[in-house]
C-alpha cells in the first residue's frame, strides 16, 4: 500500500488530502480482508464486488464508494503491475454512479454580510476579513489561501498566482475593494504579528495559518453574521457553510453574471470543464424555483 501510495504522490503529483482519503479506503480494504483471512492475492471479481457492496451497506454515500471503488482498483492495477496479482479483479466490474449533488450556495446578500463581519480593531480581526475577502475574490480552495505566499499576491497588476492540485500555477483576477483590503492587512497590519514565514495569512504567533484555523474561522464569523447552520452531527458536511461554500459561490455569481463558462473554469483551475458544468446546473435550478414561486401557470 505504501509503496503505491508513494508511486502516486512522485509520478501523478497527487495532492496530500487524495492521498489520505486513498490510503483510508485501502486501510478499510486490509480491515475488511483480515477478518475473512483474504491476502489480496486471494481477492477475485467476486469477492471484490463484494468489498464493494459492503461499502455501500456499511452507509458510505455513491460518491465515496465510487472514489473508494477508484482506489482499491488503482491499487491491484499497481499489484498486477508488480507481479503481485494475474490481473485486476474490479477491471470487469461496472463503476457505480456516484452523482453530482448541487453545492450549497450563499446569496449575495449572505456574503456581504459574511465578509462584512470582522472589522479591523484588532490585528486578528483584520486577518480573518483578508481571509475571507480572498476566499470569495478568488475562489481559491482553502488549502491555496493558507499556503499562498506574498510573492503570489500581485495587487498592481489586481492579480493572485495560485498553486493548486498538483502543483499547477493559474492567475486568477482580485477585485478593487478585495485587493485594498487585503494590501491593508499585508502592509499595516500583517507585519505587527512579527511574521515567521512568507505566507500572505498568519496565526497569532506569526507562524503560517493552518487549513483547520481557516475553517474555524470561516464557521465563527458566519455565526456572528447569523447565517451559519448547524444540524448537530458534529460532521464537516452539518454545517452550512464551509471554505467550499464559499468557492462554489463565487463561481455561481460569476456565471450568474454572465461570465464565460472556459474562463470560470481557469479560474477555479479545473482540469476539464465538466467539473464546472456543475455551476450551470445550479444556475438552471436557481431559475425554476424562480419561475415556480413566480408564474401564475405554475403556482397554480
Amino acid at each position: 500500500m505504501e509503496g503505491w501510495l508513494d508511486q502516486l504522490a512522485l509520478e501523478k503529483g497527487l495532492g496530500k488530502l487524495t492521498l489520505q482519503g486513498y490510503g483510508h479506503d485501502l486501510d478499510r480494504l486490509a480491515r475488511w480482508a483480515r477478518e475473512r483471512g483474504w491476502r489480496p492475492v486471494d481477492f477475485d471479481p467476486v469477492r471484490a464486488a463484494e468489498h464493494l457492496a459492503w461499502l455501500s451497506g456499511s452507509g458510505l454515500g455513491p460518491r465515496s464508494v465510487a472514489r473508494a471503488r477508484s482506489a482499491i482498483s488503482g491499487f491491484f492495477r499497481f499489484l498486477q503491475a508488480e507481479g503481485d496479482l494475474p490481473s485486476n479483479p474490479l477491471q470487469d466490474q461496472p463503476v457505480p454512479k456516484a452523482g453530482r449533488p448541487l453545492p450549497r450556495i450563499l446569496s449575495i446578500p449572505e456574503v456581504l454580510s459574511l465578509l462584512d463581519a470582522p472589522d479591523a480593531s484588532t490585528p486578528l480581526k483584520a486577518r480573518d476579513g483578508a481571509l475571507l475577502e480572498l476566499l470569495y475574490a478568488t475562489g481559491m480552495r482553502v488549502s491555496e489561501s493558507v499556503n499562498l505566499p506574498l510573492s503570489g499576491w500581485l495587487p498592481e497588476e489586481g492579480l493572485v498566482r495560485v498553486t493548486g492540485k498538483g502543483d499547477k500555477e493559474r492567475i486568477v483576477p482580485v477585485g478593487n475593494l478585495a485587493v485594498r483590503r487585503i494590501e491593508r492587512w499585508i502592509r499595516e497590519i500583517r507585519p505587527t504579528l512579527a511574521p515567521r514565514c512568507d505566507r500572505i495569512l498568519l496565526n497569532s504567533r506569526g507562524g503560517a495559518l493552518s487549513r483547520i484555523s481557516a475553517w474555524q474561522i470561516l464557521d465563527k464569523w458566519a455565526r456572528i453574521a447569523g447565517i451559519q447552520t448547524d444540524d448537530g452531527s458534529g460532521e464537516k458536511g452539518g454545517h452550512r457553510i464551509h471554505p467550499h461554500v464559499l468557492r462554489h459561490s463565487f463561481a455561481t455569481h460569476l456565471l450568474q453574471g454572465g461570465a464565460d463558462l472556459r474562463a470560470v473554469q481557469e479560474m477555479l483551475g479545473h482540469s476539464s470543464v465538466s467539473t464546472t458544468e456543475i455551476y450551470t446546473h445550479l444556475d438552471i435550478s436557481t431559475l425554476r424555483e424562480v419561475h415556480a414561486t413566480c408564474h401564475p401557470r405554475a403556482r397554480s
